[in-house]
């Protein structure tokens, strides 16, 4: 069975599932409308609970020190659904208080709902210099600036690469040592997912900054591995992504994917444009653009979505801080989108209004001499 196996398909034959295991056709069947097929499929598709919440890495990988899974929710349902976080807020905040929200809500399908916790420490660290430093020290500015909490949108988009600028060496600190671990950390994700830990069931996958990377990479790595890698991943969603917007990277993550690959893009989110081509030197990043196919390259894959949510995405550290509406916008449900890319794109430009794109380099080095602004 797929990744992508249909509902309807499994209902069908829930009947012989249970008289394979002990249950009768008619018991299958109820079993299979009131509990989301968990209770008639269980033994077939694996036991709840009983997989990627007991799995912890055996070994080191490349520097990757922390790597487990924290259960968030346990409704009835088929898939198994896994979210990565890119950044932690403070000591005690935790990847399960991350998805608590967002993963116990109407916009699943229900079934099990996962957290991976992953090299925390490093997360904290890159929390701490984007909510602390960068977000606080921007907003403040502003407010001083203008005299006024509400400050405009356009203001801000030209206030926030300037600081930036002025505070470079956190690319080379706080961001490119998660960055790094997190390519570790999707390679081991691919191993464990195609290791079948978390049984035969199709798998959701949904992260933010640093943990839409870890999912690009697992699903590079799940293509890597030719027909083992297929039949395991249902529906991936990428927000704010710290990834190539190469077509043809695109098309090989899609390749493993059996219904959809979403990304979630803000075209003003100046943190992900400095530190990303700064790291490395890529001027197509996946978190601020639409995913297209290149000229005279291989037509996009069907599975590929880009989302544009400028208008309510302010910054990059809004991923977290809006991670539930982001959910319920996107939509986790097995060929159901809650919201569509017209949708928010009208949406997002009714808010944003002017706000210009994040540039190249150059342009935002240009934008930052021009720009008369009071001293940081």
């Amino acid at each position: 069975l797929t990744g992508g196996l249909a509902v309807p398909a499994v209902i069908a034959v829930a009947g012989v599932v249970g008289t394979a295991v002990g249950i009768g056709g008619g018991l299958a069947a109820a079993l299979a409308g009131v509990t989301g097929l968990s209770a008639a499929v269980g033994v077939s598709f694996g036991a709840l609970g009983a997989g990627l919440t007991g799995f912890k890495m055996k070994h080191r990988l490349g520097g990757v020190s922390e790597f487990e899974f924290d259960m968030v929710d346990c409704s009835p349902g088929l898939a198994v659904t896994i979210g990565v976080a890119g950044w932690l807020e403070g000591g005690d905040d935790s990847a399960w208080k991350v998805w608590d929200e967002p993963l116990c809500d109407f916009a699943r399908d229900g079934g099990e709902a996962m957290a991976l916790r992953w090299e925390s420490e490093a997360l904290q660290k890159l929390g701490g210099v984007l909510v602390n430093n960068i977000k606080n020290d921007i907003q403040t500015h502003a407010v001083t600036f203008a005299g006024t909490a509400i400050v405009g949108a356009t203001f801000l988009a030209l206030a926030a690469p300037r600081h930036l600028w002025s505070q470079a060496g956190w690319i080379d600190n706080s961001w490119q040592v998660p960055e790094n671990r997190a390519d570790k950390a999707g390679k081991l994700l691919a191993d464990t997912l195609v290791q079948r830990v978390q049984g035969h069931r199709p798998v959701n996958l949904i992260g933010f900054g640093m943990g839409a990377r870890v999912i690009m990479q697992c699903l590079t790595h799940l293509a890597e591995m030719g027909p083992q890698g297929q039949g395991i991943i249902e529906t991936a969603v990428v927000m704010g992504t710290p990834f190539s917007a190469s077509s043809d990277k695109w098309n090989k993550a899609a390749s493993v994917v059996a219904h959809r690959l979403v990304n979630v893009y803000c075209r003003t989110d100046w943190v992900l444009g400095l530190a990303y081509r700064a790291s490395k030197f890529d001027t197509q990043v996946a978190g601020l653009q639409e995913i297209k196919a290149a000229k005279n390259a291989e037509p996009l894959d069907k599975a590929v979505e880009s989302i544009d949510v400028t208008g309510l995405v302010g910054g990059h550290w809004d991923y977290r801080t809006k991670l539930k509406t982001l959910v319920q916008l996107v939509g986790l449900d097995s060929g159901k989108i809650a919201a569509t890319s017209s949708m928010l794109g009208k949406m997002s430009s009714a808010i944003t209004g002017s706000v210009p794109p994040v540039p190249g380099l150059a342009s935002v080095a240009e934008m930052v001499k021009k720009a008369k602004l009071p001293s940081l």
